[in-house]
């Protein structure tokens, strides 16, 4: 099928934000990403995103079925669309497409109760599957792709034929869309870095993992964007983001690569200075071009990342290395499992600015409407 989403000539139609329920990274803090969950937190943060972020979308991903299944049903009773991704890393392929299999049912069961949903089937295969690109971790896999990028701890250990990588993508994403179609009746896409070439005809529309891109000007994006509509197909950007420190934006998806994680405890590397309008400005400047570019939805990456706390003491302050626009804060620092409380940083209010502003033009009538 093809998707009815597409532009109200009004600006961006989807204005949502990434929201992690708990996948399964190599963070040293437990199996998953979130080790403090319970239904009533999910419940209070998906509440904020529609109310005090003014979303009218989310970007649910994790790996834990349950978890996304409550958070997408949260967000669908607050009227928020729903970008339901499961993501499951470093784990063979057919258990990736059986986890596939289970999220699309998830997603069906909703979407015959009438939720707006769409499944977006993973993101970043090249990085996170295993067997597409040399490498036995995605943060391994990850040097590889980028082996002239400068990194403090990620090294390359091989290298990539990226036309071959390509080819082994495509064949394993037909796979993908296999699955899921055989279990949801809804739009099918995919978040894909520019540097996937991805075949979109078998797609629904277009979605971009858009943190491994950086362009000096506003026409450098707008021009990598604008050759994706040759496939006539709506555009969503499906991750961007940044840290917030002097010359976050300019390292790219590497932002995070300033935390010494070998000591006891993980140390920001000396030189890295926290600074929050950095972030802001960077959400506002990309929110504005890909506006511009006539991309159909948005989402900020992302809400919240609790495995990097702030800390009062720059040294611990791993934030800056997040590109959350919410900073967690711990009940005991340095205990993952430790309750926390988020604060919303400068580039939160800026977001919720822009997108209460974009829903106020959207509800004024047209002029020559007659109202």
């Amino acid at each position: 099928m093809r998707s009815d989403i597409g532009s109200n000539g009004r600006g961006i139609a989807y204005r949502g934000v990434s929201y992690d329920t708990g996948s399964n990274f190599e963070t040293g803090q437990g199996e998953l990403s979130r080790m403090v969950w319970d239904k009533a937190r999910m419940v209070d943060e998906v509440g904020a995103i529609a109310e005090q972020l003014h979303c009218n979308a989310i970007t649910v991903y994790g790996s834990d079925l349950t978890r996304l299944a409550e958070t997408a049903a949260a967000a669908a009773e607050r009227g928020l669309h729903v970008w339901l991704q499961p993501r499951l890393l470093d784990r063979p392929q057919q258990e990736i497409l059986d986890h596939l299999a289970e999220a699309a049912r998830v997603a069906e069961r909703l979407r015959e109760q009438g939720a707006s949903i769409a499944v977006m089937a993973g993101s970043e295969h090249l990085v996170v599957t295993p067997g597409i690109v040399p490498g036995e971790a995605y943060h391994e896999r990850l040097a590889n792709l980028f082996p002239d990028v400068a990194h403090n701890f990620l090294v390359p250990t091989g290298t990539i034929d990226m036309a071959e990588a390509n080819k082994r993508l495509n064949e394993f994403l037909g796979s993908v869309v296999r699955v899921v179609r055989e279990q949801f009746g809804g739009p099918v896409t995919y978040s894909a870095p520019p540097f996937e070439d991805v075949d979109w005809s078998q797609f629904d529309f277009i979605a971009l993992a858009y943190l491994y891109s950086y362009h000096p000007t506003r026409q450098g994006y707008v021009d990598e964007l604008t050759a994706y509509h040759s496939w006539e197909l709506p555009i969503l950007v499906a991750e961007f983001g940044t840290a917030s420190y002097a010359g976050a934006v300019e390292r790219g998806i590497m932002c995070f690569d300033v935390v010494d994680r070998a000591k006891p405890q993980p140390t920001v590397l000396d030189g890295y200075v926290r600074d929050e309008r950095v972030q802001a400005d960077f959400y506002l400047r990309m929110l504005e071009t890909f506006e511009q570019a006539g991309v159909v939805g948005v989402s900020p990456f992302e809400f919240i990342h609790p495995t990097h706390p702030h800390s009062d003491d720059p040294a611990f302050d791993l934030d800056i290395a997040s590109t959350s626009i919410v900073k967690t804060i711990r009940d005991r620092y340095d205990d993952p499992a430790s309750g926390y409380h988020w604060e919303p940083k400068e580039s939160f209010r800026a977001i919720a600015e822009y997108y209460a502003a974009a829903r106020t033009r959207e509800t004024e009538p047209t002029k020559g409407s007659g109202r």
